[in-house]
């Protein structure tokens, strides 16, 4: 059900991302039998399904301990608030002169040489 409303709500997706579980590749065949996810991918590789678990470890951290979300509007709304923080913290660590890949550094070099 869960999968069917993501799919009517935001469109479907050209890749999904799960870890190898058998639940969700039987839910995935079956979905796709009754007409969902026809032009999308199953992608069960264990280095990009960490590479999205560990951008959302806090939330993970922070919800583990609760009953959880009560419905999926508040989920949501948590889950926007705290990747809009991240995401903003990760923009300003890029700016930063002693970070090893800044875009500071990268500018400085750029307009060294010209």
């Amino acid at each position: 059900m869960f999968m069917k409303r993501l799919v009517k709500a935001f469109g479907e997706p050209a890749v999904l991302t799960t870890d190898k579980a058998p639940a969700l590749l039987c839910a995935f065949n079956k979905l796709k039998e009754q007409g969902f996810y026809k032009r999308t991918t199953h992608c069960t590789i264990k280095h990009l399904n960490n590479l999205i678990e560990q951008d959302h470890r806090h939330v993970k951290q922070r919800f583990v301990k609760s009953a959880g979300f009560q419905n999926l509007r508040h989920a949501s709304r948590t889950i926007k608030g705290i990747e809009t923080i991240h995401s903003l913290y990760k923009q300003r660590r890029s700016f930063q002169r002693d970070s090893a890949f800044s875009t500071y550094n990268e500018l400085q070099q750029l307009l060294a040489t010209s």
